[in-house]
């Protein structure tokens, strides 16, 4: 079993331990629940990644899966553990929006994100000045001291991005528009690109850009992220909008993103044919 990166990843592995050991034995998630003395409900949220066990309910667990191995039982109640530590995205729970804890736990947990972007650089690829005026513009009714704690809740998220590549890759495609909007100002704007042409130069991060004259394409329906694990771990979508977000972990909507990923790429220039637009973008910009 790989180590988490944090609570949540730990939640999420600790769950499906718990179903893999209740499929095994044979049991259905009610005799479960009646075993610990709880409703169905609960015992599905456990399996989820959403609850964690009691140690109490955790050493009823492993009687009645037949779990006698103390050196996994051990690793098992460290991942409970784990599971139950506060993250780093508990400091800024005053200004985070609703329920992205969730959405950043996984991003760090992920072997792999692939983001299609419309109109914005991906959060992970902006610099702190073009963070600030976009936060202040897209958030106008924060104050200015919550606006410079989601520049630094963004940055703290960017540190994934450091160290060792083969912790994560990183794939964005974005819309020519992404690029083109001078947020900031023009300098800030020039930085910006300047950024994303040293980060192409990490050897686990892709970047591509869609022509504006493509035209119609499968990616005008909005953005959305496509999240891959360990190979145990079932894939996630991520989708950011106005009225919420949503994760969304079926086969048939997985697939169905993953083919809509497979278009935008065909019609989007190549990592190389992009930083040469990049480029010629920065050049056009006056001086």
């Amino acid at each position: 079993m790989a180590q988490a990166r944090g609570p949540a990843g730990s939640k999420r592995k600790l769950g499906l331990w718990l179903k893999e050991q209740r499929t095994k034995a044979g049991f259905t998630g009610k005799q479960v629940a009646n075993e610990l003395g709880c409703g169905d409900p609960k015992v599905f949220r456990m399996e989820g990644g959403h609850t964690v066990p009691s140690k109490l309910e955790l050493d009823r667990l492993f009687s009645l899966f037949g779990v006698d191995d103390d050196r996994e039982r051990d690793l098992i109640r460290q991942l409970a553990a784990d599971a139950k530590s506060r993250h780093w995205t508990s400091e800024f729970e005053s200004v985070m929006p609703p329920k992205f804890d969730i959405y950043v736990g996984r991003e760090e947990d992920a072997t792999s994100v692939r983001v299609y972007e419309t109109h914005l650089i991906q959060g992970l690829l902006q610099t702190e000045d073009h963070m600030r005026p976009l936060l202040a513009a897209t958030n106008p009714q924060e104050p200015a001291s919550d606006v410079e704690r989601l520049v630094e809740f963004r940055k703290r998220r960017q540190r994934i991005l450091d160290g060792d590549p083969d912790r994560l890759n990183l794939w964005v495609v974005m819309d020519e528009a992404a690029i083109r909007r001078p947020v900031g100002g023009v300098e800030v704007h020039r930085a910006q690109l300047q950024h994303l042409l040293d980060l192409t130069r990490k050897p686990n991060v892709n970047i591509q850009v869609i022509p504006e004259s493509v035209g119609a394409h499968a990616g005008l329906s909005g953005p959305f992220s496509i999240l891959e694990f360990e190979p145990d771990e079932p894939e996630m979508i991520y989708i950011e909008g106005q009225g919420g977000n949503l994760y969304l972990d079926k086969a048939r909507e997985i697939r169905r993103h993953k083919q809509l990923w497979n278009h935008i790429v065909d019609v989007a220039m190549s990592t190389t044919a992009t930083t040469r637009h990049i480029k010629k973008v920065m050049e056009e910009l006056p001086s």
